[in-house]
């Protein structure tokens, strides 16, 4: 296997400039996502509403509700040093635990339309001598095994051992790399079979948010065989954004609340719960809904009392009535 850094400065040559194409098909993935966000006229087949996954592709299925990818694979591996935890079949079982059953092209779309960003690959600046790490959104990646009372949730990162410590990995940061396109218009996972990396591939779909070498002898994750079930089990990959959901706060005329759609309760409760959050650190976005008939000034008054919380005013949209605007002074 080559050097890492030697690999990505020969594709850089290979293909002139490669990321342009990716970058394009990134936007056009996001922009029919946000499409379909932007007309809520036009219905989202499964959204909120119970239903089992939605299949997108052959071996990929879109959980609307839950705001999730899931991925179809096969336990392929259970034992040996790792550069990917999943990659497509016959291109790098040896070297990875999963083999899924998706085109990685497929994987792409349905990210991008339940609204993951998508960044780069690890790639080498010229310039300053140096390959930059993989960006993009931050993912929870987690797989699902097993059948009925058997059926078992896990991260990632239970099935891999740190070399160093020979123990499971802390917490991975896995972003939505987002591969690239190559000169002849193909999409660079789909040729290497780069689904999820754990080591420098500038065609990853999914890789580690900082660099690591793909050299034999610094490999810094391998198989955790006591943890993986046998060969041939299969599972299923899940991908979700790694960003916790905002906090949804209704506002009604009433001068009630609900609180990410509880029961009603007085505003006062609402600020008591909020108070509660930010002392255990939660920082999330917050979402106001405001119901007719609810006065712009109470509006702004609960939003200033949010912000005197610890909530930055930027975190916290209001949605509703025209005549609650947020900018609106609060009065005494």
């Amino acid at each position: 296997m080559a050097n890492s850094e030697e690999r990505i400065a020969n594709s850089e040559d290979r293909t002139g400039r490669p990321f342009l194409r990716s970058s394009i098909f990134a936007l056009l993935t996001s922009l029919f996502a946000w499409t379909l966000a932007a007309f809520p006229d036009q219905p989202i087949p499964n959204e909120s509403s119970g239903k089992k996954p939605a299949d997108f592709a052959p071996g990929v299925r879109i959980d609307w509700s839950a705001r999730a990818v899931e991925v179809d694979g096969v336990i392929v591996l259970r034992e040996g040093p790792l550069e990917l935890f999943a990659c497509s079949p016959r291109t790098r079982e040896h070297e990875s635990i999963i083999a899924v059953k998706a085109r990685p092209m497929h994987v792409f779309q349905a990210m991008g339309l339940i609204g993951l960003e998508p960044g780069s690959p690890v790639r080498y600046d010229a310039e300053c001598d140096r390959p930059i790490p993989p960006r993009g959104e931050t993912l929870d990646l987690a797989v699902r095994y097993g059948t009925g009372d058997e059926a078992r949730v896990i991260p990632l990162e239970t099935w891999m051992l740190d070399v160093s410590r020979r123990r499971p990995p802390e917490p991975i940061e896995w972003v939505f790399a987002g591969s690239r396109t190559f000169d002849n218009g193909r999409f660079g996972a789909d040729a290497d079979g780069t689904v999820i990396c754990v080591v420098d591939f500038d065609t990853a779909l999914i890789a580690v948010g900082s660099l690591h070498t793909a050299d034999n002898e610094q490999l810094w994750l391998t198989a955790n065989t006591e943890a993986i079930p046998p060969i041939d089990t299969p599972c299923t990959i899940l991908i979700r954004s790694a960003r916790p959901p905002a906090i949804v706060v209704e506002l009604t005329s009433d001068g009630k609340a609900t609180l990410d759609g509880g029961k009603p309760i007085a505003v006062p409760a609402l600020l008591d719960e909020l108070t509660r959050q930010a002392k255990n650190g939660v920082r999330r976005k917050l979402t106001v809904n405001v119901g007719s008939g609810v006065p712009a000034a109470t509006v702004a008054k609960l939003v200033s009392r949010i912000t005197d919380l610890g909530w930055a005013r930027e975190t916290i949209e209001v949605h509703g009535a025209e005549a609650a605007k947020p900018d609106v002074p609060v009065r005494p």
